[in-house]
């Protein structure tokens, strides 16, 4: 079995730079244009990679994003909110390149205030890969929609990174990446 991940398309608070985790964001006029264009590649390309299953995060921006894929596949999405982003905290909605917020995002135990650590978003993505290991019995592939920092600890989950090469890993919006289960 095959796991697809996707980070939503390009959102308002994206180009402003500012945190955004839990907060709720609306995908750009580009946001959209590249979850059509994904979206048709996976038309394209749906024998071979053979996605049966699609799990969403509740947040606008990726049900968005799954919206365009959901109707070229044919499929419907399942939400999950194991798959939400990473909450900043008192960060959300602020500008990302703080000082303070950097020297929390380098450190992945550190939470950071009234939200959560890399750590704890790791947990939440390693609990729900499990998951989906054992519960899929479609003889498919699944898809996961969701987000950048998420989709960074999913990649903690098929191969080790240092906390450097974790700080360097960059998931474009509406990369899609493939991992074998």
């Amino acid at each position: 079995m095959k796991l697809f991940v996707v980070r939503h398309g390009e959102t308002d608070l994206n180009v402003s730079e500012l945190a955004c985790g839990v907060s709720e964001a609306k995908l750009t006029e580009k946001g959209r244009t590249q979850a059509q264009a994904l979206a048709s590649r996976l038309k394209e390309d749906k024998a071979k990679n053979n996605i049966t299953a699609i799990y969403v995060s509740p947040l606008k921006r990726a049900r968005d994003t799954a919206a365009y894929i959901e109707q070229a596949l044919q499929l419907t999405a399942i939400p999950d909110a194991r798959l939400q982003e990473i909450d900043f905290g008192d960060f959300e909605g602020k500008p990302w390149n703080n000082p303070d917020f950097l020297y929390i995002h380098k450190n992945p135990f550190l939470k950071f205030p009234g939200g959560e650590s890399f750590a704890q978003t790791a947990h939440r993505a390693y609990g729900v890969i499990e998951d989906i290991k054992q519960r899929n019995v479609t003889n498919g592939n699944v898809l996961f929609v969701c987000h950048g920092v998420l989709t960074a600890a999913i990649c903690t989950y098929f191969k080790p990174f240092s906390t450097e090469e974790l700080l360097r890993l960059e998931i474009k919006n509406c990369q899609l990446l493939e991992f074998d289960l």
